[in-house]
């Protein structure tokens, strides 16, 4: 019997923002500091170090379920630019204006999100799993608040700050021991195949996929969802 639902944050709470656009405004920024600082690079070589930076975090995740944070990645930046820790100053405005940077493109609710939450927030415990990447938890806290979704849950855990991260099974069981809950008695949403739906069945939770305008179906989901509104349907 399901007793609570664990809600992934990218592209299933919030819309993500453009990625192109979001890197642009984070090369700028990091541009303006380097720059600020006597350090002149290229548009190109900042891009540069920004994908192996991302690359990077994304497969320790994928495959490790290990985190790097966005520290980490400011650090990599900067290592691969061959800055490294030259001061303290440098590497602490370069991660203000990494991280900052959604706030310059902020997300938006994803559909279904606002009309499913209080529905589902009365009869079950509710808490997010997120993955975090770029912007650390204690920003995306700020706009789950700033968008009135911040009482529906019950908990919310972020991968910078626990140093583990989907698919992990660590994070899934970190989350349900905090909501008192055995992982059978517990659903997560995500629209990511392998860290939402494989992690979560590993973890032994049931799994819904949300990938809207997909025919197919992942065959280790339980449920695949259009919108997210459809979890009032399935339970």
């Amino acid at each position: 019997m399901i007793k609570a639902i664990t809600f992934d944050f990218w592209n299933t709470l919030y819309k993500i923002p453009s990625d192109k656009c979001l890197s642009s405004i984070r090369i700028q920024n990091l541009d303006t500091i380097l720059q600020e600082a006597g350090l002149k690079f290229s548009p190109e070589e900042i891009r540069a170090a920004f994908k192996h930076s991302w690359q990077k975090a994304w497969y320790q995740q994928r495959a490790y379920g290990e985190e790097i944070t966005p520290r980490g990645h400011v650090t990599d930046i900067l290592e691969k630019l061959g800055v490294g820790p030259r001061t303290a100053d440098i590497e602490d405005s370069a991660y203000l204006a990494y991280t900052r940077a959604l706030l310059e493109l902020p997300p938006v609710v994803n559909e279904g999100v606002l009309e499913t939450l209080p529905l589902l927030a009365g009869k079950y415990k509710l808490a997010v799993i997120c993955n975090t990447g770029a912007t650390p938890g204690v920003i995306l806290r700020e706009l789950v608040k700033k968008d009135g979704l911040y009482d529906y849950f019950g908990f919310m855990v972020f991968s910078d700050e626990v140093g583990f991260a989907k698919p992990s099974i660590k994070i899934f069981n970190y989350t349900l021991k905090h909501l008192g809950i055995v992982s059978s008695d517990a659903a997560h949403i995500g629209d990511d195949a392998i860290t939402d739906v494989i992690g979560a069945k590993k973890a032994g939770m049931t799994a819904v996929w949300l990938a809207p305008g997909e025919k197919w179906a992942v065959p280790e989901a339980d449920f695949h969802v259009q919108n997210v509104n459809e979890l009032i349907r399935l339970f």
